[in-house]
């Protein structure tokens, strides 16, 4: 397994719970690991959580683009890497390579990170971006996905599904729903029979706005076929506002 420089690794195994009809890791779990490994590495570089709350601060994800190269199965024995990639914009890079017992990349990610006030809720203009620690940490040249994510575009004609109201068990201690939770929804809302005769192949999403408990979000969706596939598009709405746009990428399942 050849690592990236200056990255973090954490051995992970794959449990019951976090498996799908196939017995494969589900995305929401591989977002799971992904949010934890982040956090972990950065507490170790001086720029998690425990540093920035002092000022009132907090780091949430806004974009994550990931790619299946295989599937983790029950009882995997993984290793997840990480890595930051300095800044665009106002955003910080970081990306993700989820390694199966023989070394070989099974899944890719790359992803974009802004710093929100926790007390305005507002994104900041934050000093950490410059800090020694974090330019001197950064890996440049180290790609798990090259390009960076970008918008995605807002779909027309899109189909209501259902709603979701934001419930206990989908909320953070930073007290908004975790990244996590709106690929549930958005797995939730696909028929059982398509996915039984499919897989995800690659998928992205955008955190447009935070939602919070109690809200009830909209859910839509548009199906586009491919030659080979399919993708299908989200859009999480709170009225008239879309908190939530996605693109998921189908191929049929192999008999």
């Amino acid at each position: 397994m050849e690592l990236s420089k200056n990255s973090y690794t954490k051995d992970i195994i794959v449990e019951w719970h976090n498996c799908d009809i196939r017995g494969e890791l589900r995305p929401a779990a591989f977002m799971n690991h992904t949010q934890e490994i982040a956090g972990l590495h950065a507490n170790i570089l001086g720029f998690g959580y425990n540093d920035l709350i002092k000022q009132n601060q907090v780091w949430v994800l806004s974009r994550i683009r990931v790619k299946y190269l295989k599937y983790p199965k029950w009882c995997d024995e993984l290793v997840l890497e990480t890595w930051h990639k300095g800044m665009l914009s106002l955003f910080g890079l970081r990306d993700f390579v989820l390694h199966d017992s023989a070394g070989e990349r099974a899944v890719v990610a790359t992803s974009s990170w802004l710093i929100m006030n926790s007390n305005t809720r507002k994104i900041d203009r934050s000093s950490v971006f410059g800090s020694d620690t974090y330019i001197m940490s950064r890996n440049n040249d180290s790609h798990a996905i090259v390009e960076p994510c970008g918008r995605i575009r807002r779909e027309h004609d899109m189909e209501y599904v259902r709603t979701h109201t934001v419930l206990y068990s989908d909320v953070d201690f930073i007290g908004h729903t975790n990244n996590a939770k709106y690929i549930e929804w958005i797995t939730d809302s696909l028929d059982f029979g398509f996915i039984k005769e499919n897989r995800i192949t690659e998928f992205q999403i955008n955190f447009n706005a935070e939602t919070k408990i109690g809200e009830k979000i909209d859910i839509y969706k548009k199906s586009v076929t491919g030659t080979t596939g399919c993708t299908l598009y989200f859009e999480g709405r709170r009225g008239d506002e879309a908190v939530f746009e996605s693109k998921f990428d189908f191929m049929p399942c192999l008999p």
